[in-house]
């Protein structure tokens, strides 16, 4: 059985899911999750801490936590397929629950980012870090794999905004399949 943290930590991550978390008092929270806000404090600490290991936990449950999804390295052609293949999962129907809570927290801790300090620093770190480590495995140099990470991660993030809100899943997956191409000629020329 799990411990009573990750318990609450799952059925937060639910229920932010279903009702996201920009109106969402600690309060409201835990009498929708059984449990009470002095509790939820003395497990995670804060509501932005609760909040934004509830978005970790979410991504986890949606098995599209971090870039870690990119396949081993192959051949430059695999490159373009490989970062196609990534953007679909994360783009998916199924995802726009996630993408909504995740914009939801970016925009709380843009708006207040003290509290999302840790937060902030992952965004910069985990998936363009994975992307650098997945592009140097292709022969791509250091500053040039971070610098084309940065760029990839950057078209992701903006697209699966357009996502969100309603854009055409069909003209976005042509968009990043355009952009992987050209990514993946110039992975192509540090081979």
């Amino acid at each position: 059985m799990p411990d009573e943290r990750e318990r609450l930590l799952r059925l937060t991550a639910h229920y932010l899911l279903e009702h996201g978390v920009l109106e969402t008092s600690l309060r409201t929270l835990a009498e929708a999750i059984g449990s009470s806000h002095r509790v939820l404090l003395y497990y995670f600490g804060s509501r932005e801490r609760l909040i934004t290991d509830a978005l970790d936990e979410a991504a986890r449950l949606s098995s599209v936590r971090d870039a870690s999804l990119l396949g081993p390295s192959g051949t430059d052609a695999d490159v373009e397929r490989e970062l196609v293949r990534v953007w679909r999962l994360v783009s998916a129907d199924d995802q726009l629950l996630l993408i909504r809570l995740f914009l939801q927290v970016v925009a709380l801790a843009l708006h207040n980012p003290g509290p999302y300090e840790a937060f902030i620093d992952g965004l910069q770190t985990e998936w363009i870090g994975s992307y650098a480590a997945y592009l140097r495995q292709h022969g791509v140099a250091s500053a040039e794999a971070d610098d084309l990470a940065a760029e990839i991660v950057g078209l992701q993030r903006g697209l699966q905004l357009e996502r969100a809100i309603g854009g055409s899943s069909v003209m976005l997956d042509r968009a990043f399949a355009a952009a992987a191409g050209r990514w993946a000629e110039r992975v192509a020329t540090f081979a």
